[in-house]
């Protein structure tokens, strides 16, 4: 990765004004692209995409009763009441209104029906009568056409016409003198602002005359910008009408446009005051910190860069986006800082560009990636939203890291050969802080993790959007003034009936209408407005003409009659109600919306949504607020699938579960897009995990300190939460990169990567966190959860990720020859949960055994099974390590003896129980006391060594009595490195005193297994040898015990040094190269696999070369070679030279290096090599033009000890046929950055090796063990 972008720095560097000229095009295009894209306001886009949602987003957004906006006009002294000032003042303002905003701003302002309206009212409903009346009406109408009735009303009828009445009432009376009409009439009261209002002038008033209601339309709720200037005007206008004639009054309006705008003023306040305030600050700390005016805007031109191509590219994909996501995404887009934090930090550090894309080109790649996958992983959400904050930030992210590694190393002000300097400052010193040392803080983490575990499962999921409104103290106060007055701006329940068509949603409305009207029956809902229930549709309408016509036939000649002589009698004249007669017998046809006009503009159409596609009937039902009436709401309504209940509980409880189902989502998306691509960027399971668990940890924090302060999930902190979790990846990412290359290189630089990450946090909570003044709760709790996560990601990722990656490839001794793996670690659990469950049990039942009638002896005979059993168990669980056992007299400890063995490991123990259970072992006395093993040792007879082996010969004697054998490690103590330590002569005193055989056994390869210092299990290759028995009383060891320990020490570590030369082999040691190379990048340790594998381990090259001798290497390489032969054989004084700085950092920092075998950097064709006794040139020469491979051969041939070697291993070009498998893997070589080639390749040929060895009076010798390569080993030596 960093060759490519060093390649593309040195092209810039190269091409200058043609790299602006493509900069400024990018720049130019993406600008022009970004400003064609159209921000969408709709806020409701943030919400999941469900049909309960959508269906609350279509009335919302389409429903005209929603978006009103309430004005309340009162004296200010509300004891008082003056109905003409109040109707007068309300007057001027809606006419002030009116003439400054209607239509632009304000779509209508809706005053209450004038008499003229209410006539019009009157004469539609009596000309469309039967179409308005009920099965239930006909009773009432039954009532009065009972004769005594049609006398009284007809009385009544004929004083009004003799009073100075209207020509309409006149009329209205003539064709309705029973008054019928009023039936319908009493429908719509349902639909009045409410039950405690009636119509004074052309307003609404309350029954105490003390408060004017009117109601105003936005031309939109969501257009911020007009809104402001609509109320911001609407203020001065009230202002201005109540500063003299009008001071008296007070104004106060309410609605969702008012809310939502005050939401809107407060967002841009907050951000104003506090990215200044921020702005301020983060320039302060990155001009002081930099010692550079200017650094703190180049660092930001990443951000720019980022934003404006990802503005670009959303265009491409998109043509519009949210403006809340660009909202939100321009907050998040402070991750994109980091990148250019951490390029100027670490220039500031050593001054080097190509260190900056060594160091850096990875993790800021790396980080990127698993960033964006971050916030990728909220396109998988069901919001529109949040799909696009997701993919605007993923945009801007990558692009801003690839602005930051091609443009920003050019800006650094620098020039070449320049050197920097810098003061250490209270950041540098922090960050060289070891926060892994400090075991107090380690365990403070684990302590905390678990308490905030458990707190983490107390926060739960709110939905509730309200909680997220800011709402100032001025606009509660009117809210709550206004809750006194009216129930408008009281919780409701909507139920709405969809269809096709007007028609078609009224005919859904049907079934609707009963269910309401049946609960308002049995008292669930106290009073709705039901628009069935005021105007019937179609189809209810054609029943109602027909049981009109059904009625009047019936009664119909019966009630004419009456009315004549009723009439005659109180002197009408003859036929005046002959219109009632005709009104009866009409043909009265259906009638659509349209056709009702003053009805439907005044009681219909506010609650009727007609669109393009899809039309709506909104009933508007009030329940009292009692769990089990709105539950029965709901009930009703779920089961009914023509209905949609549209109430804030109901979407609040659906919000909480799709809310939950998506973070779930989104946190499983997230985790395994970042697993994926770390996975395959570091190639180890093993680093992945550890790169992520800071990430984990610091979540489990944020959590869980969410759950102390009582802060429960909503969607804006869920976002947040996004963000850290993308910034613990970052920071884990680049820290973990400072350890990589510690391991790799042994350079310690990881300061430089703190100090950086320690910079971003700065800049973060300075840029996020200074939103914990705003006044908004939905940006104060942005703010909170963002101080909290960052703080507890970047403590954790300082104080836990060294410890445990060091954990991983050291212990206290230093590097581990074998890092730990997933499976070593694995299997080590295991072996742990055995041993401990196992030796439990063994406990148990020796303290049982105490009370159990049995022989004591077949109970201590019972145990030494089950320690058998367990030891096998313990030793042959571990299948992938290799187990071999040298036993030629078949040992099987049927005759006691004392057993010595070479003591390197707690599994030694293990190995002497393997054979047979008859055996005891002399072990410290801390073992006794152990809880857990203690008492099962006690019970088996293992003997406790406290002092000298006189003290404990009897017991020793009882034991061999009763057939047990006695293992005694003669060294003592465990020992490390694999010498053997002295003898001591205690085992001889037994078995001399006892008469008893000495058991040598040999075990080697198991201190692999496990070391120690430490008490954790790996694979290794483990060998158990017997030797045979020795009787002390022959006299061949010695008479002394002294002397006997001595000899038998000689003896014993002769046999043990075969035993390791039979064992370390270059085929033993082929896995220690290879886990060496563990954890220092995924393409090396394939390439080491790779490597290993195709030289065999090797294995000639060990069987050419003394194991006793002076080698030097020439292009090492990574130094597999030299340290292969230097593990075989200590003795082996090697030195490695390759031109390749990094290949002999790598070698010169592997832990099995030893201190005869160095590395070092040089060129081959200049270095002035020292004397050898072996040179070996391995696959190096070809890399040199034909004259310098001469040369080099030739000044090796001028150092080489007598009786010395010279080994090439190099293609021979002249092997036509095999030459071209050469060629092609040394192109892959080459091409994939494994060897640095700065001449052509030419290939050795073999004629040439001749004539050098011809000349030089040398033997050669040629070994071809290739079979697709042209590759030849020339060995020369002296004749």
């Amino acid at each position: 990765m960093s060759k490519l972008f060093i390649a593309i720095y040195r092209l810039i560097e190269k091409f200058k004004i043609f790299s602006l000229f493509i900069l400024v095009v990018i720049l130019l295009i993406s600008a022009f692209f970004a400003s064609q894209l159209k921000l969408s306001e709709d806020i409701t886009k943030i919400l999941p995409d469900t049909d309960k949602i959508n269906n609350m987003n279509f009335v919302y957004s389409n429903s005209k009763f929603m978006d009103k906006v309430v004005f309340n006009i009162s004296l200010k002294d509300t004891t008082k009441s003056n109905p003409n000032l109040l109707s007068d003042f309300a007057d001027r303002l809606t006419d002030s209104i009116n003439s400054r905003y209607v239509p632009d701003l304000v779509q209508s302002i809706d005053f209450a029906p004038g008499q003229a309206e209410m006539m019009e009212v009157y004469n539609t409903v009596l000309s469309n009568l039967p179409l308005f009346l009920t099965e239930e009406d006909y009773k009432v109408i039954d009532t009065l056409i009972k004769s005594e009735n049609i006398e009284n009303a007809l009385a009544t009828n004929y004083s009004t016409l003799m009073s100075p009445v209207s020509f309409i009432t006149k009329k209205f009376i003539a064709v309705d003198p029973l008054y019928f009409t009023p039936i319908a009439l009493n429908k719509f009261k349902s639909a009045n602002i409410d039950n405690d209002f009636q119509i004074y002038n052309r307003y609404f008033i309350s029954d105490n005359k003390r408060n004017i209601i009117f109601l105003l339309t936005p031309t939109s709720t969501n257009k911020t910008a007009n809104n402001n200037i609509l109320f911001d005007g609407i203020d001065d206008i009230i202002k201005n009408l109540t500063k003299n004639d009008y001071a008296d009054i007070r104004v106060d309006y309410f609605g969702n446009a008012v809310v939502a705008l005050g939401n809107a003023n407060q967002i841009k306040k907050d951000i104003i005051i506090t990215v200044t305030l921020a702005m301020i600050v983060l320039i302060l700390v990155i001009t002081l910190f930099f010692r550079s005016k200017r650094t703190f805007f180049i660092v930001f031109l990443p951000v720019a860069f980022g934003a404006l191509v990802s503005l670009a590219m959303l265009f491409i994909l998109k043509k519009e986006i949210s403006a809340i996501s660009l909202g939100i995404g321009s907050v998040l887009l402070g991750i994109s800082v980091d990148y250019a934090l951490h390029i100027y930090s670490h220039f500031r550090q050593h001054g080097s560009h190509r260190l900056i894309f060594k160091n850096l080109s990875t993790p800021v790649i790396l980080s990127s990636l698993t960033t964006a996958s971050a916030f990728l992983s909220l396109y998988f959400v069901n919001s529109e939203a949040l799909n696009d904050l997701g993919l605007f930030a993923a945009i801007s992210i990558i692009s801003a890291a690839l602005f930051s590694l091609i443009v920003l190393p050019h800006l650094t002000g620098i020039k070449k050969g320049q050197s920097i300097t810098h003061n250490i400052n209270w950041i540098d010193k922090i960050a060289g802080f070891n926060f892994s040392k400090n075991s107090v803080l380690k365990l403070g983490i684990v302590v905390a993790t678990i308490v905030l575990f458990f707190f983490s499962k107390q926060v739960g999921f709110d939905a509730d959007m309200m909680k997220n409104n800011y709402m100032s103290d001025e606009l509660k106060q009117v809210e709550q003034r206004l809750n006194k007055v009216t129930n408008l701006s009281k919780k409701t329940i909507y139920i709405v009936s969809p269809g096709n068509n007007p028609d078609d949603a009224m005919e859904n409305n049907n079934i609707t209408s009963k269910l309401i009207n049946k609960l308002i029956d049995e008292g669930t809902i106290q009073n709705a407005s039901v628009v069935n229930n005021i105007f019937p549709s179609q189809s209810e309408q054609v029943k109602a003409i027909n049981r009109w016509n059904s009625y009047w036939k019936i009664n119909g000649e019966k009630v004419i009659t009456e009315i004549n002589t009723e009439a005659q009698a109180l002197g009408f004249r003859d036929g005046a109600f002959g219109k009632f007669e005709a009104w009866i017998k009409a043909e009265f046809k259906p009638v659509s919306f349209d056709d009702t006009g003053v009805i439907n503009h005044l009681f219909l159409e506010n609650f009727i949504i007609e669109t393009d596609t899809l039309s709506a009937i909104i009933n508007v039902v009030k329940v009292n607020n009692r769990d089990e009436d709105i539950t029965k709401v709901y009930d009703t309504f779920n089961e009914n699938q023509t209905a949609w209940i549209i109430d804030k509980r109901l979407i609040t409880s659906e919000f909480v579960t799709i809310l939950k189902d998506n973070f779930n989502k989104l946190v499983l998306i997230s985790i395994s897009l970042v697993f994926i691509i770390l996975l395959l960027a570091y190639g180890r399971i093993e680093l992945t995990i550890i790169t992520m668990i800071p990430m984990i940890l610091s979540w489990i924090w944020t959590v869980g300190i969410m759950g102390i302060l009582g802060i429960e999930f909503n969607i804006f902190n869920i976002i947040i939460l996004t963000f850290i979790f993308g910034l613990g990846i970052d920071y884990s990412i680049f820290i973990m990169r400072g350890l990589l290359l510690e391991y790799k290189y042994g350079i310690h630089d990881i300061s430089s990567y703190k100090v950086s990450v320690i910079l971003s946090g700065i800049t973060t909570l300075l840029g996020i966190g200074v939103l914990i003044f705003a006044a908004h709760p939905a940006l104060r709790s942005i703010a909170t959860m963002s101080i909290i996560g960052i703080l507890s990601v970047i403590f954790i990722t300082f104080t836990l990720l060294p410890a445990i990656f060091k954990w991983l490839v050291t212990y206290k001794k230093g590097l581990r020859n074998r890092p730990i793996t997933l499976v070593d670690f694995l299997f080590s659990m295991w072996a742990l949960f055995v041993f401990v469950s196992g030796s439990i049990i063994l406990s148990i039942i020796s303290l049982l055994f105490r009370v159990v009638p049995i022989p004591t002896k077949a109970k201590k005979l019972f145990i030494h099974k089950l320690f058998r059993y367990l030891t096998w168990f313990m030793i042959y669980m571990n299948f992938v390590s290799k187990k071999i056992i040298i036993n030629p007299n078949n040992e099987d400890y049927t005759k006691p003896a004392i057993i010595i063995a070479n003591h390197q490991s707690h599994i030694d123990l293990m190995l002497m129980m393997l054979l047979n259970h008859r055996v005891v072992v002399l072990t410290n006395p801390r073992n006794f006391s152990n809880p857990i093993y203690g008492p099962a040792l006690r019970y088996a007879g293992f003997i406790k060594v406290g002092g000298d082996y006189e003290s404990i010969i009897n017991q020793v004697k009882k034991q061999t009595d009763e057939g047990y054998s006695v293992v005694i490690f003669p060294e003592g103590h465990r020992s490390e490195g694999g010498k053997l330590k002295r003898f001591h002569k205690g085992a001889f005193y037994l078995a001399s005193e006892l008469n008893l055989d000495i058991l040598p056994i040999i075990i080697y390869g198991q201190k692999e297994a496990l070391k120690k210092s430490e008490f954790f299990l790996k694979r290794a290759t483990a060998v158990t040898k017997f030797l045979p028995r020795i009787r002390l009383s022959d006299g061949e060891y010695g008479i002394t015990a002294r002397d006997q320990a001595k000899n038998v020490k000689k003896y014993f570590e002769e046999e043990y040094y075969k035993v390791a030369t039979m064992l370390e082999t270059p085929d033993y040691f082929n896995d220690f190269i290879k886990k060496n190379f563990l954890y220092k990048g995924p393409v090396l340790e394939w390439y080491t696999r790779i490597k290993l594998n195709l030289e065999d381990n090797y294995n000639i090259f060990n069987d050419l070369i003394p194991k006793k001798c002076t080698i030097t290497d020439l292009g090492c390489g990574y130094g597999y070679l030299p340290l292969m032969l230097n593990l075989v054989s200590k003795d082996r004084d090697i030195t490695g030279i390759d031109y390749d700085a990094d290949k002999i950092g790598v070698a010169n920092h592997c832990a099995i290096k030893s201190d005869n075998a160095n590395f070092l950097t040089g060129d081959i064709t200049k270095v002035d090599v020292d004397y050898s006794d072996v040179f070996i040139m391995n696959d190096v020469l070809h890399y040199l033009p034909e004259k310098s491979q001469i040369e080099v051969v030739e000044s090796c041939i001028k150092k080489l000890n007598g009786n010395g070697l010279i080994i090439i291993r190099d293609a021979n070009k002249d092997m036509v046929n095999r030459h071209l498998g050469t060629r092609i893997t040394e192109l892959f070589s080459t091409n994939l950055g494994f060897n640095k080639a700065e001449f052509k390749l030419e290939f050795v040929s073999k004629s040439m090796i001749e004539t050098i060895a011809r000349n030089h009076n040398f033997k050669l010798r040629i070994i071809d063990n290739t079979k697709r390569t042209s590759n030849l080993i020339y060995v020369l030596s002296l004749l």
